[in-house]
Parts: structure tokens; sequence; C-alpha cells
């Protein structure tokens, strides 16, 4: 409690109470030592609140106006001479009216002991000491108050982005599963006009692959093994799909430990190599490879492709996710930390994927 009543002392705009508390301390202080107490009273009332109004108005000035439009802008030549400027003007104000006080006295008073010279000095030089002081602490205060704004302004900027990606990946991830679902009740919509019974196996694989959805893929990260497994379940199914000719070869390490990645992030790949590539099964293939090493997660496919399903494939038309979602994706979790090449060419399709999970 302690600790947060002295940072709001130092982050809250400065109180009226507190500069009352101020100068009327400044004032005791040149009363008691800056002036001499052999002097008449009514002199040394008389040039202490002079002095501290004209303290008071100098630190205003400074504090409220030069530092605020000047110093904390970065035109600190144009705030030097400003204040040089005003120490001039205040100097020579002081020094003429502390003339006319002592003149009015003397006349006035004739009996009374009058400050000397170096006494004035004195006096003067206290004046500025105080004016001093309080715009150091004003700055000091005004600094610090200044750094935890921008501290919370910068917080907060970083607490909207992680809230917006969170946001963004959620949405990518939205468009994924609806996508998927859709396929393959269309493909089981199929497969149970022909096969009932094989209709069975693969209503329990596409149930494997609902859980895996459904409990897993909310979770920032994964086991590989599992997203590995969970392609293979969807090749699966495809195979059922393409009982003749189904050219796909996979090259999948069967020992990979117990690295984590992003769910659904080498997903989108093969799901488009089947949807854009393999219409024709006597001509079309699929080929995917999959390494890791010291964190570093390789991955590349490669399917044949018709000049239509390429189209759409590249350009994300119709209801396909397309490849923008999916380096949207990267670029929001891997962001420098991956590398995605890609070659359309001559009815090949290839796609390159390396991330540093480290």
């Amino acid at each position: 409690m302690n600790d947060q009543k002295i940072l709001n002392l130092f982050t809250i705009k400065s109180n009226w109470k507190w500069h009352i508390l101020y100068w009327l301390f400044s004032a005791c202080i040149m009363f008691f030592l800056f002036s001499n107490k052999d002097y008449n009273l009514q002199i040394r009332l008389s040039l202490v609140i002079f002095l501290i109004t004209v303290s008071f108005l100098i630190t205003l000035l400074v504090n409220r106006y030069l530092i605020h439009r000047y110093l904390f802008t970065g035109k600190l030549f144009i705030f030097t001479y400003l204040i040089i400027a005003i120490f001039i003007v205040t100097f020579w104000l002081i020094s003429f009216s502390v003339i006319l006080i002592l003149t009015y006295s003397v006349l006035k008073l004739p009996d009374m002991l009058i400050p000397t010279r170096s006494e004035i000095v004195i006096l003067v030089t206290g004046n500025y000491l105080l004016v001093i002081i309080a715009v150091v602490i004003h700055f000091i205060k005004e600094s610090y108050r200044r750094l935890v704004e921008k501290n919370n302004i910068e917080k907060q900027k970083q607490l909207t982005e992680i809230k917006l990606k969170e946001a963004s990946l959620r949405l990518l991830q939205g468009q994924i599963h609806p996508h998927f679902l859709f396929n393959m009740l269309n493909n089981l919509y199929g497969l149970v006009k022909e096969d009932a019974e094989g209709s069975r196996e693969v209503i329990m694989k596409l149930s494997d692959l609902l859980d895996y959805m459904l409990y897993e893929c909310d979770k920032p990260e994964v086991l590989l093994i599992k997203e590995l497994k969970f392609i293979e379940n969807y090749i699966e199914l495809e195979r059922v799909r393409h009982d003749e000719n189904f050219n796909v070869k996979m090259n999948f390490p069967k020992k990979i430990g117990d690295i984590e990645i992003a769910p659904l992030i080498l997903f989108p790949f093969v799901e488009n190599a089947f949807k854009h590539g393999f219409h024709n099964p006597e001509k079309s293939f699929i080929f995917m490879e999959f390494s890791t090493e010291n964190q570093i997660v390789k991955f590349a496919i490669e399917n044949s492709t018709f000049e239509k399903s390429a189209d759409k494939y590249l350009k994300q038309e119709g209801k396909g996710i397309g490849l923008k979602n999916i380096k949207d994706r990267l670029e929001l979790i891997y962001k420098d930390k991956y590398s995605l090449d890609i070659l359309n060419s001559e009815g090949i399709f290839k796609a390159r994927l390396e991330i540093d999970l480290n």
C-alpha cells in the first residue's frame, strides 16, 4: 500500500496542495536563512513576499510551458536560450524592485538598518536556488510520470497485439475446420452409396480426426507425432475414396521425440494437394517427405496439378483456404523463424517448409 502511494505521488499530475506547501516552506527558508534577522521586520517581509512571488511565477513559466513545449520535445537550444533570457530579465527586475523597496524604506524609516550589497546578492541567490530546486523536482516527477505512461501504453499495445494474434489464429483455424469437414462429409456421402460396410471404417477414422480437432487443436502446440498421425489418418480416408491407382507416397520418420508444433500447420498443404491435384487418379500423384534435426522441422510436398485447380489453389478462389491463409498463419505463429518456398510449373506443385522450433 505504501509503495502504491509513493508510485501515485510520482505519477499523478501536479496537485495545488503540494505547490502551496512547497512555497510556504520556501518563504520560511527565505525569511529565516537568507535574510538578516537584525533587519527591520517590514523590510524582511516585503523582500520575502516579493521574491517568493517572482520565484513562483518563474517556476510556473518554466514548469508549465518551457519544459513541456521545448525540453520534452527535444528543442534543447531554444529551451536553454529562453532560460538564460528569463534569468537576465528577472534578475534586473528583482534588482530594480529591491532598490525601490530599500529606497522607500530609507525614506520612511531613516533610523533602520538596511541590507548591504553582499547580503542582497545572497538573498537573490537563495531565491534562484529555490526556483532551481522546484524546477528539478518537477522535471524528475514529470519525466518519471511520462516514462510510466509510455510503459503502460507499450504494455497495452503488446496486449492488444497478442489478443489480435489470438483472434486471427482462431479465425484462420476456424476456416480450416469447416472446410475439412465439408470435404470429408462429401466423401462419406459418396462412399455410403457404394460400400456400406467400408463406410463404417471411414466413420471410425473420421471420429478419430474429429476427436483430434476438438480436443487437441485448441491448444497452442501439440505433439508433432500426433500431427503426423492426423495426416496419416486423413490420407487413409482418401485412400478409401480413391481405392484404385492411389499414387501417394509418404516418407515420415518413425521416431520423432517430444517435439511440439502448432496444430494443423502442415495439414493444409496435404488437404489442398488432394483437393486441387488429385482429380485423375491415373495421372495424379502426391509425394511428401518430413524430417527433423536439432528442433528444425522440414516438410516437403509435391503433387500434380491441373490448370483450373492450380489457379484456385494459388488465388484462393471458391471455398478453399488457399496458400494465403497458410502463409498468414505461419507469419502469426512463427514470424522470422520459418521459410516457405513454393514452385508451380508444368503441372507440378512443390512446397518446401522449414520451421525453427528452438
